[in-house]
């Protein structure tokens, strides 16, 4: 009887799982941009978003709620039913927003459930031709003449940890001005209002073009393809500056496991499609599927990595 009675249960999930992921999406799903419209970020969301609603049948729509460092995006999708109908299009930053605020306002690890990441973006120094700089030698030559420290705009803490790091392996000094996302600081960096930026590649690679910036180096391994003429920071003489600029999607942690595994398994189609990749290409983001339990481990790496460089540099709220 017992056996009997355990097959039968066992028979229910199967039928439970089965019906889960068969049956879901029946709505429209909302997945949350942490971060305002047009950005990388938020095209690379909607990219995401026109391929999932063709494949699964529902639209996904867009809907961006920037503020307080993702905060205001995250509480938005957690105070959201764990359904699957509220997810989040987070970045690599947000592993280390709940370090730099008291109380911390989440926790990554504990309420949400990885789904996949596609990606990251490659990441420049930028500077605005008012700077006499063609090099980043220059740069910080330039930046320790001064009496005054420059301006860099910054939007979130992966820009923030990327200064800090290069400020500390150069010995230079720079004034932080904060913005709600790097779609926002490019006026003022355009304008010469802050003189300087890492940020995005594809974000203001048009403006380096048209001769309006400059991009010194880019914080890669290796040369982007690209941009064969631009060097890397390491080549360039800086090491140990880097942001974590990966792009995923997340379901809250009580999501059952069957919608999560088809939005993954979704995902992962998606990414090998042409129409996808090249749209994708075209805002130079780096594709790379990654898959919950391997996302997860990341984390769990990234943490340890931002919590050491918090603690050994003082880096409070940026």
């Amino acid at each position: 009887m017992k056996r009997y009675l355990a097959w039968l249960l066992l028979c229910g999930l199967l039928a439970l799982h089965s019906a889960l992921a068969g049956e879901y999406p029946e709505k429209p799903v909302t997945l949350v941009v942490m971060l305002p419209a047009g950005g990388p970020t938020d095209a690379a969301a909607r990219v995401l978003a026109d391929a999932l609603s063709s494949a699964l049948g529902q639209p996904f729509v867009v809907e961006n709620r920037p503020g307080a460092d993702g905060v205001i995006g995250v509480r938005a999708v957690l105070d959201a039913p764990a359904d699957g109908y509220t997810l989040l299009f987070g970045i690599g930053s947000l592993v280390a927003v709940p370090m730099l605020q008291t109380p911390a306002p989440f926790d990554l690890q504990r309420d949400f459930t990885p789904v996949a990441a596609i990606g990251s973006y490659p990441f420049g120094l930028f500077v605005h031709p008012s700077v006499p700089a063609n090099s980043v030698a220059e740069l910080i030559a330039y930046a320790k003449s001064r009496e005054e420290p420059l301006f860099y705009a910054s939007s979130t803490p992966g820009e923030t940890l990327a200064t800090a790091e290069f400020m500390q392996a150069t010995g230079v000094r720079m004034s932080r001005v904060p913005y709600k996302g790097f779609a926002q600081a490019l006026p003022d960096l355009l304008a010469g209002r802050v003189q300087l930026a890492f940020g995005p590649v594809s974000a203001a690679l048009a403006h380096v073009q048209d001769g309006k910036l400059r991009l010194l180096a880019t914080l890669t391994p290796t040369r982007l393809p690209a941009l064969p003429t631009v060097p890397t920071l390491e080549e360039a003489g800086v090491r140990g500056a880097s942001v974590p600029s990966w792009q995923a999607i997340f379901a809250p942690a009580q999501t059952p496991a069957p919608i999560v595994e088809r939005l993954s398994r979704a995902v992962a189609a998606a990414l090998q499609t042409d129409a996808v990749r090249t749209r994708l290409g075209r805002l130079l983001l780096q594709i790379e599927m990654t898959p919950p339990a391997a996302l997860t481990e990341r984390i769990s790496r990234e943490h340890s990595r931002w919590q050491h460089f918090i603690e050994e540099t003082g880096t409070g709220r940026p």
